[in-house]
């Protein structure tokens, strides 16, 4: 499948750089997409456009409802005016990874949720994220859900709270603890949902390699 058709002016990617003094990942948005490049909107990080040099390896990234998807490239132009920007290299292999294979990373977030019954909606339960991923998340409460359960949740976010549902698709006690660990998979969100708790778990992933944790 040629990925490429997904490339739009306009999309929200990350443009992220692995070397140099301003190794990170960046948020911007594409400008143009041609045959053999594409150029992005040159991101702002502490109120400053980020100077990357012509020559500078880049990857740019973007998601769908069912996947993420990453381009190898490298600097070629820089545009300053009428606006700045970065003409990148368009090269013919995008590379796509599965949802379900996104690494989760720690991420210890207050939650709330409530678990459908026959009643309708259980009464609010307290718990505490333990990873989070773009398909799932693990967190710990003190009580027990059922396998298959669909749980509707309250995550409270560096970027703000937001509502999801997940599937319960695992249970297990909590050694030496009054918890219970749960594992779930999202359910039926929405692309914007989904592209929110993704930006969440690569700034998570940016904190952890400036600490040196991974």
């Amino acid at each position: 499948m040629d990925y490429r058709k997904r490339l739009i002016p306009g999309l929200a990617v990350d443009l992220e750089v692995s070397e140099g003094d301003y190794a990170g990942q960046y948020k911007t948005h594409l400008d143009e997409v041609g045959e053999k490049i594409l150029s992005v909107f040159v991101p702002i990080a502490q109120g400053e456009l980020v100077p990357l040099h012509e020559g500078t390896n880049v990857k740019v990234i973007f998601w769908d409802e069912v996947a993420a998807y990453t381009i190898e490239t490298v600097i070629i132009q820089r545009i300053a005016v009428p606006v700045p920007l970065f003409v990148l290299e368009l090269p013919d292999k995008i590379h796509r990874v599965q949802r379900r294979n996104f690494v989760r990373v720690p991420a210890y977030y207050p939650i709330t949720f409530r678990y459908v019954n026959r009643q309708g909606l259980s009464d609010s339960i307290k718990g505490t994220m333990l990873d989070l991923s773009g398909g799932g998340m693990r967190f710990q409460t003190k009580e027990k859900v059922d396998k298959g359960a669909i749980l509707i949740a309250n995550l409270d976010l560096p970027s703000g709270l937001m509502q999801v549902s997940a599937r319960v698709c695992r249970v297990y006690k909590i050694e030496d603890s009054q918890n219970y660990g749960i594992s779930v998979d999202f359910y039926q969100i929405t692309e914007r949902e989904r592209d929110r708790i993704i930006r969440c778990v690569f700034d998570l992933q940016r904190a952890m390699r400036k600490k040196g944790l991974v």
